[in-house]
């Protein structure tokens, strides 16, 4: 009779923490990261490839509808950076505004989670003194894992973005989120 008293008490207090670090991470958050973007273009049959210091900033929910389960939709506003080719002297840069759905699972302190949404990005080009503005959306995902301190959260996480004009966009960063 004692064990399971004691077992239904230590059953009850296991579930009990699971719920607290999902309460902890629920609501409305913030935040930023700071990374590293990388382009593929094939710009005039030619491969042109570069990688630059990109950033974004962050806001979103999370529902915390289950215990274990992060479940978020978060929007940010991104700066790609500026990428050039140094033969040509061709230059782009590219900022977008995204839209996510983010799924992820709770793991102690710590959490996984995948990403999946909709971006829209401005492009500018310029050649020879020329400059081209244009605009495209596409779909976007990404991976990533955290670890969350009370309402505080460190993230990283690796992104890529579809796009017509471009071959290959993706982004790595390190941030941080907090939770209100």
């Amino acid at each position: 009779m004692k064990k399971s008293i004691v077992g239904s008490v230590l059953l009850a207090a296991s579930c009990f923490s699971v719920g607290a670090w999902a309460g902890g991470e629920s609501g409305i958050y913030i935040g930023g990261s700071i990374g590293q973007s990388s382009v593929e273009v094939d710009l005039l049959d030619t491969d042109f490839e570069d990688e630059n210091t990109a950033y974004k900033i962050l806001g979103g929910i999370n529902f915390g509808w289950v215990p274990a389960l992060n479940l978020a939709v978060e929007v940010d506003y991104r700066d790609f950076g500026e990428f050039e080719e140094e033969y040509s002297g061709f230059t782009s840069s590219i900022t977008s505004i995204d839209l996510f759905g983010v799924v992820g699972v709770n793991v102690g302190p710590g959490s996984v989670f995948a990403k999946v949404g909709y971006f829209d990005a401005d492009l500018e080009r310029k050649f020879l003194g020329i400059t081209d503005k244009s605009s495209e959306s596409g779909t976007a995902y990404g991976i990533g894992a955290q670890f969350q301190l009370d309402a505080v959260a460190i993230r990283a996480e690796y992104e890529k973005f579809e796009m017509d004009d471009v071959d290959n966009l993706s982004m790595f960063s390190v941030g941080a989120t907090y939770t209100f």
